[in-house]
């Protein structure tokens, strides 16, 4: 049997949810036991219902597999339990994988209520707490009466913590449930059912419940000033990665910082938010308001956040730190927006990358913005394909690299290694090189097939989900798997983390299998990435400085939330290496859409290999032109041509055109 789900209740009484695995030829299923606080274990006589009518119960559990394919088809029939309550002595609470929720009389295990859930939320959590069920749905907090099965009135103030914050990671109480402690991303509240008013306990923003890798599975509240979160710790050093974190009141906190720190980036960091928390723990007389200007949510554009970010840092209103990822920086640094930072940084006695480091020092020395992180532009294929070292012209020439990829896709990634070659020495373009770009991309590219547009690319790292980053179109590893199972003939894009045993794996599969660097217009490029600047108007620089020097230590160089890597060295090589494989026997499997597999073993990197990898982040020396104005501009125009809307003389033509008014304005 496979333990899939076990709750305590308030009186020491223990529910468990098991997948007991049956003989060959039979169905595997679902069992309930109660357990007493003496050990003795009963089984309940429920019985979960199969899902869609075929297919058998499945244990649940973390994995690092995802199918697709048959395996999908077939996964998709099972039901399991996915959530378990026991909030009193008198029923147990559980959901299955299809959202339905039954409360389950102890005494004789029938079937007290069920609820249905909406669709597409069977994932997200639910509580059981005194006689209420709370139950998250896409809009807002729904509370059912459990004596009676009813759903309660509208908790207002509880939607709109939930709306606020996203769902709750745990919920406690302390009187039998008239009031609940909540833990979500804004850190602990409490809150008393019917009342108007949530009481904010804990900012998570000031400690360790806001970490992007701190993540909530239980709380147990002692008393009003004592509590217990256990959680998993993304960046922990202990094996498990699972911890219980006991938080106390202090008096000697303040309970609000007379101080405020402005950072401020176009679009959200999971790294800095990280920083940020660890930071504060070291400084509880500072709070960090950090703004990412891009959401879905607000649907502003990078040129009307930049313009409104101008208008703030002219009024004496803008932030005190930036994260200049996507903004014109060579422009800002020109027009004395940021403060030097060579005298602060060079002091800090860490081994940098400098090549990196330096990347936006000018002729006096002076450095106004300093990547802590970067990426590396890389390709992936069989000979046929590409060959190390090998030239744009020559790369663009072969046929068949760029087979069911998407234009905005490849004229994006290729941005990043041809950029930095079309600007002269007063930063204005030279439409020869852009026209050239388009034509030989094009070349390359070959006929559009629309249905390439409703295609999505495999994602292949399952550990990339919650807490860090999302994995974006230029990553190098959205197409990894579609390389593996024929899909794409290359793969190539944003490197900014390592997997040796998945990526010497991907060799092995290909005939003649290597990968390097990607080729461009400009050579040895890097992208800088988590760009520090201190606004030259803040009113807070010693503070700031502070922070970005921070930003700087071996601390908050270690943080892995895939933004990319470290520019200190030792941190660096901490995030290759792969040590947290040393003497363990781990792998992982894909599934591809034939039902072919693709397993491979996660395994520390090789000596020789760690030497190869550092010596060609030590020969970059292009940093990509940063300004996603143009970016967006170069995208949109150079996807026009792909498609064959327009020729690439037209689409260069378009690009200066809206290039040339921006770089005016």
């Amino acid at each position: 049997s496979y333990l899939c789900n076990a709750a305590l209740s308030p009186s020491g009484k223990i529910a468990c949810a098991l997948s007991e695995f049956a003989p060959e030829g039979s169905d595997s299923r679902v069992v309930l036991y109660l357990v007493d606080k003496e050990g003795t274990a009963n089984k309940m006589s429920f019985e979960l219902p199969k899902k869609g009518g075929e297919g058998n119960e499945a244990p649940v559990g973390d994995t690092e597999q995802s199918e697709t394919g048959e395996g999908e088809t077939q996964a998709a029939q099972m039901n399991f339990v996915t959530n378990l309550q026991i909030p009193g002595d008198d029923w147990v609470v559980l959901q299955d994988s299809t959202g339905t929720i039954y409360q389950i009389n102890v005494s004789d295990s029938s079937v007290k209520y069920t609820y249905e859930r909406e669709a597409g939320m069977s994932g997200a959590p639910l509580y059981a707490v005194g006689n209420t069920l709370i139950v998250h749905d896409k809009a807002e907090v729904l509370c059912f009466d459990l004596q009676t099965g009813e759903q309660k009135p509208a908790e207002e103030v509880l939607s709109q913590i939930y709306s606020e914050n996203g769902v709750f990671s745990a919920i406690d109480t302390l009187d039998g449930g008239e009031s609940i402690y909540i833990l979500s991303q804004g850190g602990l509240y409490h809150y008393k059912f019917g009342g108007s008013v949530m009481e904010h306990i804990i900012d998570g923003n000031m400690n360790s419940l806001g970490e992007p890798s701190f993540l909530p599975i239980a709380l147990a509240m002692i008393d009003d000033q004592n509590l217990l979160v256990a959680a998993k710790n993304k960046q922990a050093s202990y094996e498990t990665g699972v911890c219980v974190v006991k938080y106390a009141y202090s008096t000697d906190t303040p309970a609000k910082p007379d101080k405020e720190l402005k950072v401020y980036s176009l679009y959200e960091n999971m790294a800095m938010r990280q920083c940020i928390s660890l930071f504060q723990k070291e400084h509880s007389d500072v709070s960090i308001n950090y703004q990412a200007a891009l959401s879905e949510e607000n649907g502003m554009t990078v040129s009307d956040a930049l313009k409104a970010l101008t208008t703030e840092i002219m009024v004496g209103n803008g932030p005190d730190v930036l994260i200049l990822d996507g903004m014109p920086v060579e422009t800002y640094i020109e027009k004395g927006v940021l403060k030097d930072l060579s005298s602060l940084l060079k002091e800090s006695g860490e081994s940098y990358f400098e090549n990196i480091f330096n990347a936006y020092q000018d002729a006096q020395g002076q450095m106004c913005a300093v990547p802590a992180r970067f990426k590396i532009p890389m390709i992936q294929a069989g000979s046929k394909y590409f060959s190390p070292g090998e030239d744009f012209n020559t790369f663009m020439e072969r046929k068949d690299t760029m087979v069911n990829m998407l234009p905005k896709e490849v004229v994006e990634k290729f941005w990043y290694t041809c950029g930095a070659a079309w600007q002269k020495e007063d930063k204005t373009f030279d439409e020869s090189k852009i026209t050239e770009f388009l034509t030989k991309l094009k070349s390359a590219y070959g006929e559009y097939d629309s249905n390439v547009e409703n295609d999505k690319p495999s994602l292949a790292n399952s550990s990339m989900g919650e807490g860090t980053e999302t994995v974006s179109d230029t990553d190098f590893l959205m197409r990894n798997m579609d390389l593996v199972f024929g899909k794409c003939n290359t793969n190539f894009g944003l490197y900014k983390e390592m997997d040796y045993g998945m990526h010497r794996a991907v060799n092995e599969k290909l005939e003649g299998g290597a990968m390097d660097i990607m080729p461009g217009q400009a050579n040895h490029v890097f992208v800088p990435a988590l760009v520090l600047g201190v606004s030259s108007k803040s009113t807070q620089q010693e503070m700031a400085e502070e922070f970005v020097k921070y930003m700087f230590s071996q601390e908050a160089q270690k943080i892995r939330q895939f933004g990319g890597f470290s520019v200190e060295k030792e941190s660096f090589r901490g995030m290759i290496d792969g040590h947290e494989y040393e003497g363990k026997d781990m792998g992982a499997s894909f599934g591809g859409g034939g039902g072919e597999i693709f397993d491979y073993s996660k395994e520390p990197m090789p000596e020789e290999e760690i030497t190869k990898l550092t010596e060609l982040v030590e020969s970059l020396t292009t940093p990509s032109l940063q300004d996603d104005v143009i970016k967006e501009t170069v995208v949109e125009q150079g996807a026009k041509v792909l498609r064959g809307e327009q020729s690439p003389e037209e689409g260069a033509a378009a690009i200066m055109k809206k290039v040339n008014i921006y770089l005016a304005e």
